[in-house]
């Protein structure tokens, strides 16, 4: 029997195609709806990271993604209810670091277990943050001088702080530099810079989309970027780390669990899918625009990062006397 050239083609992109595990999982996974359980509401970054990977898991498999936001206690609540789901892959956590890294050190219990309860799918997206200052109330229009400024006047600075993140910021740069500052806390980032601009405390670490819009309006001054290299949305912002301080290195993460018990080619599936979506350039722009930087990864990658933030973010929450305020 002869075999066109067209036809040899044919038969080795199908043999290639049947091989591939990508495809062997589709026919298993997912043959039903899947739930994004969002650790904040509608309208926030991480709530709109779910609904962007959940239309790119549909138009990739077919399948309806539903999200559904269940804020409250720091991330505590959605992650209760995915760690009871069935554990089938089908009831997925969008949280972070609060919930599988911080929060453990500031909650005397959790209904849950960070490690024990979740299978670990992939990390999107990292959270980067700048340092920025009321003008009127701080002089300094660098790190360096703000930090001789606050070892000059020990007590005398406040900050605001509206989540975990942004207080563990400050904390552990306050550890490596030397200086004591008030913490003022709030319950949305809304509120702590519609306090800073109106000049109620001094200082603030904010995610840089946010920050970047009062730095271009003139209204506060940038002091530092918090990662240890500089981002691509504020170039000519220095970083902490190359201002004087170079183990200095603070951002958030996002990231994906299930249920633990879930079968692997579930995780291994979704890992796959929410990585192919975060490399097209739909998936960059995205990212971008809402100030994450594409962070890809893996089942394997997310529980080593997991339990190595664990321990990283547990040292300065208690050398900050943060342990178990709640």
């Amino acid at each position: 029997m002869k075999y066109s050239k067209r036809n040899i083609l044919k038969h080795l992109l199908l043999a290639f195609a049947l091989s591939s595990p990508l495809l062997g999982f589709t026919q298993s996974y997912p043959s039903k709806v899947i739930k994004f359980v969002v650790i904040q509401g509608a309208g926030s970054v991480t709530d709109g990271g779910a609904r962007f990977f959940g239309d790119k898991i549909r138009e990739q498999t077919g399948q309806t993604v539903v999200v559904e936001n269940r804020p409250g206690a720091d991330g505590n609540l959605a992650a209760d209810m995915v760690a009871r789901a069935a554990p089938d892959g089908y009831t997925v956590l969008i949280s972070g670091n609060g919930t599988h890294a911080a929060n453990v050190h500031l909650y005397k219990s959790l209904p849950f277990d960070p490690l024990k309860d979740f299978a670990p799918v992939t990390t999107f997206g990292r959270v980067p943050y700048i340092l920025i200052a009321n003008p009127e109330r701080v002089k300094a229009r660098n790190l360096k001088d703000f930090i001789a400024y606050a070892k000059a006047n020990p007590g005398k600075l406040s900050y605001g702080s509206n989540a975990v993140a942004a207080r563990v910021a400050v904390e552990q740069l306050k550890l490596l530099a030397g200086f004591e500052a008030v913490n003022i806390p709030y319950k949305t980032g809304s509120q702590a810079m519609t306090d800073l601009l109106g000049g109620q405390f001094d200082f603030y670490v904010a995610d840089a989309a946010t920050a970047l819009v009062q730095i271009h309006a003139g209204r506060v001054v940038p002091l530092a970027v918090t990662m240890n290299q500089r981002i691509p949305t504020a170039p000519n912002i220095p970083t902490i780390a190359e201002s004087g301080f170079p183990d200095y290195d603070f951002y958030s993460w996002v990231a994906v669990w299930v249920t633990k018990g879930s079968p692997p080619e579930a995780t291994t599936m979704l890992s796959n899918l929410i990585n192919k979506a975060m490399a097209s350039d739909d998936g960059r722009n995205f990212l971008e625009k809402r100030g994450l930087l594409p962070y890809p990864g893996s089942p394997q990658m997310l529980d080593e990062l997991q339990k190595r933030e664990t321990e990283r973010w547990g040292k300065v929450i208690k050398s900050a006397g943060m342990g178990y305020e709640l």
